[in-house]
């Protein structure tokens, strides 16, 4: 189960991230643009290279947080209907889901966080690759770093895969 939800995950994730950096890199422009006008930019500026910035974070998280959420979700979901058995179904499904994807998030965040700064403000950060980064911001920080603005993500995903 873990890995076929690593493949897919990756697939998923990987296959859209071009739409995602457009989208990232739209939201932190100092300028509304439209989308059509955002890729222009951005083609304008790095070329072919601008859309795949941050590929390699999100690959990673993908494979682990794939296999790592499914894992999980399966282990749990059959667990807790055991322990639970007078709980509707669709209760023990959605807090498996949400614990689940809450246990995710602690690993894949740091790398979000990466990929987000790699595809859109990376000349502020100046990471040179993903250990750089993360080096780079426990070092200058503490491991903290690495989770500030986790709370809105953890709420908004673990809610989501729940639902």
């Amino acid at each position: 189960m873990g890995v076929a939800g690593s493949i897919a995950h990756v697939i998923v994730e990987c296959g859209f991230h071009v739409i995602d950096t457009v989208n990232v890199n739209a939201k932190a422009d100092a300028v509304h643009v439209s989308t059509s006008t955002m890729v222009r930019k951005m083609w304008a500026k790095e070329g072919m290279t601008g859309f795949g910035r941050g590929i390699s974070a999100c690959f990673y998280s993908a494979t682990v947080g794939g296999f790592i959420y499914f894992t999980i979700y399966k282990l749990l979901k059959t667990y807790l209907a055991g322990v639970l058995p007078n709980i509707d179904q669709g209760l023990v499904f959605a807090l498996a889901g949400f614990i689940s994807e809450g246990v995710t998030i602690c690993m894949k965040y740091p790398f979000d966080l990466v990929k987000c700064r790699l595809q859109s403000v990376n000349y502020i950060f100046k990471y040179q690759s993903i250990p750089h980064a993360f080096r780079k911001e426990v070092k200058g920080n503490g491991i903290k770093a690495l989770y500030e603005g986790m709370a809105p993500y953890l709420l908004t995903y673990t809610t989501f895969m729940a639902l």
